[in-house]
């Protein structure tokens, strides 16, 4: 999953198209997203309002909310990948949370506890490529409509556990504030994680990809 925010979609218009001031972050704030419940698993029970990852048919973990109560199948069926798109899995139905993560809704859970703390990349070309490729630092002049973390993102050392099972770490956000403040865009992670007490968490250099067309 790859997403912009409703926030951020609305300033753009408004800034390109309809005469208003729009003035971009000086920093953003990376943050980590939950799921109630790990990723999607087979033949398992659900109740309606769990959540849960899946990756999708175009290769990006999404998070989906299971929307009718039910088990999976043995064998899964399709997940396109859709924003909002209703999957009916054995007989649960899950709904894709594209569009409700842009609106900040309720599957927006953010990680918290344990010394967890979003981590601040000031806005510039030395801290994010162009679209050109990645560890680049001109101007954007290319066509991926991607760019990525050129210095690692290193957030502070667990005290605690940063999720509880069955939770997962899913995806990530970005923010214009250290806490609260606006999402800006958000995404999928390229697996479920879990972080422990002690745990070392980092996306190193040229792993945090963020497609800026994304919807």
């Amino acid at each position: 999953m790859a997403g912009v925010s409703n926030y951020l979609i609305n300033k753009e218009v408004d800034w390109e198209l309809r005469g208003q001031t729009f003035v971009p972050p000086t920093t953003t704030y990376v943050g980590l997203l939950l799921t109630s419940n790990g990723a999607l698993a087979r033949s398992t029970a659900y109740t309606t309002g769990q959540t849960v990852s899946m990756v999708g048919a175009d290769a990006l973990n999404h998070l989906y909310s299971c929307t009718t109560a039910g088990t999976t199948a043995a064998t899964a069926p399709a997940y396109p990948g859709k924003t909002a798109e209703v999957i009916t899995d054995g007989t649960a139905v899950f709904t894709e949370q594209g569009d409700v993560l842009a609106a900040n809704g309720a599957s927006f859970v953010e990680v918290s506890g344990g010394s967890y703390a979003r981590v601040s990349v000031a806005s510039s070309l030395a801290n994010w490529s162009g679209t050109q490729g990645a560890g680049t630092t001109a101007a954007s002049s290319g066509t991926s409509a991607a760019i990525s973390n050129n210095a690692a993102v290193t957030y502070p050392t667990p005290t605690g556990n940063w999720q509880t099972a069955p939770q997962t770490i899913w995806g990530f956000f970005l923010a214009d504030a250290a806490t609260a403040g606006n999402t800006l865009r958000f995404g999928g992670l390229g697996a479920d994680q879990t972080v422990s007490t002690g745990n070392a968490v980092s996306f190193a250099t040229g792993a945090l990809t963020i497609k800026t067309d994304a919807r």
